[in-house]
This record gives structure tokens, sequence and C-alpha cells, in this order.
């Protein structure tokens, strides 16, 4: 017997996006919103007492690598549906994230009734990604080599943890708290993600990783 209502979760540390859900799905009968999150530890600490259909979950939080929390939900809590809505590309992060367990990708600039198709899709059993984003998975699924899209593909998961959140405008001693990896570490990451990105200096650096995290704009050299 199909289930009349679905629990969703909404994770991300601004409220406005939380009111903004509440009122673009309060049409949908089948759909509740159960539980709201600010930060990673939050949305843990609700799924550990409560079973949850649907999660949707931002890139960029205050406590946590989005990308990471995405891998965790999916390890501990395979039957739940994640779907990414985030500011960012999809074309940037929209492979990365189906790899760690997300469902679908939806940008917060898309039109309600995209996201409303997206839920759904996924609840159905379905991934929701780009027709681009769904050849390239497809491929990797077939062991085909696909080439890089963008200059964010030569990264790895942890130097785009710290390219991100150098894009938030943290420092070296506070990525390294977040991350819990030394600030040597962080140097490390830092140097090699200016050499695969062809940047000349630190500054070419913020300024990319700004770009592209806050303003959602593409990487250019």
């Amino acid at each position: 017997m199909e289930r009349s209502i679905y629990s969703l979760m909404v994770v991300d540390d601004h409220p406005i996006i939380h009111s903004g859900l509440k009122i673009v799905l309060a049409s949908e009968d089948r759909l509740s919103i159960a539980a709201s999150a600010n930060s990673a530890v939050e949305a843990m600490d609700f799924l550990n007492t409560k079973r949850l259909d649907l999660i949707l979950l931002d890139l960029s939080l205050g406590d946590s690598d989005g990308i990471y929390l995405v891998q965790k939900i999916h390890a501990q809590y395979p039957k739940t549906k994640i779907l990414v809505y985030s500011m960012s590309e999809e074309k940037l992060f929209g492979e990365r994230v189906a790899s760690a367990g997300a469902h679908g990708y939806v940008m917060k600039s898309s039109r309600p009734s995209t996201l409303k198709k997206a839920i759904y899709t996924i609840l159905e059993g379905h991934l929701f990604f780009s027709d681009e984003v769904m050849v390239r998975l497809c491929k990797k699924k077939d062991g085909k080599p696909t080439e890089p899209r963008s200059l964010l593909d030569h990264l790895s998961n942890r130097e785009i943890d710290v390219f991100k959140l150098v894009g938030e405008g943290l420092n070296t001693v506070h990525i390294s708290n977040k991350l819990n990896i030394s600030k040597n570490t962080v140097d490390t990451h830092r140097i090699n993600i200016k050499k695969k990105l062809e940047l000349s200096n630190g500054k070419a650096l913020d300024r990319m990783a700004y770009e592209v995290f806050m303003k959602g704009e593409p990487p250019k050299k």
C-alpha cells in the first residue's frame, strides 16, 4: 500500500531557507517537513531518533562539509533519500554528491516546480540529476572513462572541502579545526589546489573560491 505522507527534513544553516521551503511545500498533501536542522550535528541527532524518507541538504553548513554529511547519512541510513539543495552549480558537484550517496541535486535558483518534481522523483525510487551528470554516472558505472568538465574535477574530495571553506571566508586555523586536520595539512592542500587550478598565489585562490562557492560562478583561470 502506498504511503500517503512522506517525512522530510531540511538541513540548512539559513533560517530563510527553512521558512521558504515550508511555504513552497505547504500545498503538497503527501509531503511533511517533520524536522529542520541548522547543522550536521542536529541532523544526525534527529536521524538517530526518527525515520525520515528524504533529506533536503545544503552543501555549505557551519559545522560540516556537505559532501561528507551525505556520505555519513548514506552509510548509516541507506534507506533515507538525500536531495542536495544548493546555490553551487550542479555541473561542479552533481557527480561528487552522487558518488557520495545523494539521489538528486537541485539548485536554489530553480523553480519550485522543479524542486517538487525532484522530491517526488526521488521518493519514487529514481535519481534526479541533469542529463549531463546522468550520462557521466552511467559511464562511470559501466567502467568507461570520463573527461574532466571543470577545473574542480581535478581536485580530490578533501581538497574540495578545503577549497569550499576558503570560499566561505575561513582562515587556516578555522579550516584546521573544522576538518580536524593540522594547519600544515591545510597549507599543503592549499598549495596543491593552487597548482591544480593553475593559480599564481593565495589571493587568487581566495578569490576563485569565493566566486565559486558564494556567488555560484564557474571557476575561471
